[in-house]
């Protein structure tokens, strides 16, 4: 089953320096949509962004192992001061969610009751 993921980074600032030095580096979206491919996932939306992320990319992994393998791979670079990756669902399946929650019969409470 493949794995819709928001993934949010926050660059090093010695990688960002060079990003800024470096023309064939500033387009760090390209050069993602390529790692994504490499592991068999499809890029859906790549944003630019300031304040606590620099980048948001959105896309599709054929599967968690994909998805973790990519996440090993960027993370072992040492490229990313932190990062967050993000599993997402469409909204049937949000919903459908809620419904189990809901039906699902359970002993489960907040400590505090």
């Amino acid at each position: 089953m493949s794995q819709l993921v928001l993934y949010m980074v926050k660059y090093e600032n010695d990688q960002k320096r060079a990003m800024v030095k470096n023309p064939d580096m500033r387009d760090r979206a390209a050069i993602h949509r390529k790692a994504i491919a490499d592991f068999g996932g499809r890029p859906i939306a790549q944003f630019g962004s300031y304040g606590e992320y620099d980048m948001v990319y959105i896309y599709e992994m054929p599967d968690d192992a994909a998805l973790v393998a990519n996440l090993h791979l960027t993370d072992s670079f040492g490229l990313a001061k932190y990062s967050k990756a993000i599993p997402l669902m469409d909204m049937e399946d949000f919903v459908r969610s809620m419904a189990l929650a809901d039906e699902t019969p359970t002993d489960y409470s907040p400590a505090g009751e």
